[in-house]
């Protein structure tokens, strides 16, 4: 890190034409420890800007003469963090990807602010858990106890911008959003969780100027597309909506098409809109964990209502890799390599057993979590074989993975070339496909985190 500063300052000064005139240039850099990948890609709206290479000592360091002011993304491995940038700012971050968010820290000009703003994202993390306990009172005690939380951030604000003076209009606008954006959210889904508290039949009778919070919220801020909180607030909106519009219309019963209808028809943005119809009907796939006939009128409307034809067929690539495995058929035989690059088959690896075989990237999941609920699952099914499949075609990464080092190796394999499996996972989406001993599918289309997957996994057992 000492040797990061001291290239950092030397191309400050290089840049600088007098002894008191800041550089012309932006600077972004850092230390990453026990990296993922061999580099860090800077997004702006979840497009990615540049691909910063690490050096032998695992640190970066890029210079921009042209970057706007706004909310940036940085992504390293599967983590990604936020990060505040104005013209002439000098960032410089730290992290261990063992404990991505907790381990982060940043410096140079431009690193107060985003301190600032990581500590105030972690904890809206932590007291949001903790809010969830507020949805049994009455609205007035409810929304007392969220404006007290409110005031108390913002009074932290406010005495951090008199020791940081300069801050920036767009700054001080987007930290407000960050504080304010998740206690709205809360006040969004307050009806659903307060009918289901006390096992209502219908949602609570609420005051008149209850939802007067909606008029402070945009949902047409463009430089905030790709920020959670912002996409967080909207979506709860939309199911909060969703959901009073089946209450007021019971021909209106179908949940995911309100929401996709609400979206449709509130969200102006089209990137935004776009971005919102594939989150919920992926979200919806993933938790119905089928799409059939459960899910074809939502899929119809999404294809409606969309725009993006990336998106379309992304969302194509899924239903269709969900009936590509038959349940109550043989599971297909199909290849795969272990760590060391052994050729094997599937059937060969599960013949006569009970058997889970999910596949897995470290696109989409940690490693330190997939080891995590594999060894939950191994720990309650003891009989049951589970197999992990990385979908990606290399094997370097992931043979000197600490978290994968205690998972039975016999048992990580990976995917080649030629695999039949690559037909059945043409969106990458994570999936677990359950055979008994027989070698006869018993699902097709599963995650390892479903709550259905277990009580399957019981019956099975």
């Amino acid at each position: 890190m000492k040797n990061l500063f001291k290239i950092l300052v030397a191309l400050l000064i290089v840049s600088c034409s007098s002894k008191n005139e800041k550089p012309n240039y932006t600077y972004f850099g850092g230390k990453i420890i026990n990296p993922k990948t061999d580099f860090v890609l800077l997004l702006k709206d979840d497009i990615v800007l540049d691909t910063i290479q690490l050096d032998k000592n695992n640190q970066f360091l890029q210079s921009y003469e042209k970057l706007d002011e706004g909310l940036y993304t940085f992504k390293h491995g599967i983590e990604f963090q936020y990060i505040y940038i104005e013209p002439k700012d000098s960032i410089i971050l730290r992290l261990n990807t063992w404990d991505f968010d907790e381990s982060l820290v940043f410096n140079g000009e431009g690193g107060a602010k985003n301190e600032y703003l990581l500590k105030l994202f972690l904890q809206n993390e932590r007291e949001e858990k903790a809010m969830y306990k507020l949805f049994k009172e009455e609205e007035h005690i409810f929304l007392n106890e969220l404006d007290i939380i409110e005031s108390d951030r913002m009074a932290t604000f406010e005495a951090f911008k008199e020791v940081t003076p300069e801050l920036s209009d767009g700054f001080i606008k987007l930290t407000e959003y960050a504080i304010k954006l998740p206690l709205e959210r809360m006040k969004e889904v307050y009806p659903f969780y307060y009918k289901r508290e006390h096992k209502l039949d219908n949602f609570p009778r609420l005051s008149t100027e209850y939802y007067a919070f909606r008029d402070e919220v945009s949902l047409s801020e463009q430089n905030y597309i790709a920020f959670y909180p912002y996409q967080n607030y909207i979506m709860s909106r939309m199911y909060n909506s969703a959901y009073q519009d089946k209450e007021m219309d019971p021909t209106k019963d179908n949940i995911t098409v309100n929401i996709l209808n609400n979206i449709e028809s509130t969200v102006p943005m089209e990137d935004l809109r776009n971005t919102m119809l594939k989150r919920v009907v992926v979200n919806e796939f993933l938790k119905a964990e089928t799409f059939c006939h459960l899910q074809e009128a939502a899929l119809n409307t999404f294809l409606d209502h969309c725009s993006n034809e990336t998106y379309k067929s992304d969302v194509k690539d899924l239903v269709h890799d969900s009936q590509a495995v038959e349940v109550d058929r043989p599971l297909k035989d199909f290849s795969l390599h272990s760590y060391d690059a052994e050729p094997n088959t599937i059937r060969n690896i599960t013949k006569g057993e009970d058997a889970v075989i999910y596949f897995w990237s470290t696109e989409f999941m940690a490693s330190q979590m997939l080891v995590k609920r594999i060894q939950y699952l191994e720990d309650n099914f003891p009989k049951i074989s589970f197999i992990g499949v990385h979908m990606n075609t290399s094997n370097d990464d992931l043979k000197n993975d600490p978290y994968l080092k205690k998972l039975d190796r016999s048992k990580q394999f990976v995917l080649p070339e030629d695999s039949y499996a690559l037909t059945f996972l043409q969106s990458n989406y994570p999936r677990a496909i359950v055979v008994n001993d027989d070698g006869i599918v018993e699902s097709g289309f599963t995650n390892i985190n479903s709550s259905t997957l277990y009580k399957m996994l019981k019956n099975l057992n």
